[in-house]
């Protein structure tokens, strides 16, 4: 007769390759949303006032 394995299977190694996948999907559209809300022009980047770099003289 020949000598037989009888230890138990492995367990199969848990795949952490779809969740890495998933957060960078989930990165990917909120890249994608955020650059959307800019071009229609409701992205906060630009909610800046126009002249904050004009020097304006103090009223005395």
């Amino acid at each position: 007769m020949s000598p037989r394995n009888t230890a138990p299977a492995p367990a199969p190694e848990k795949r952490r390759t779809s969740t890495l996948k998933k957060v960078v999907y989930v990165i990917i559209l909120l890249i994608a949303l955020s650059l959307i809300l800019q071009a229609l022009g409701l992205g906060v980047v630009d909610q800046r006032e126009e002249d904050t770099l004009i020097e304006r003289p103090h009223a005395e």
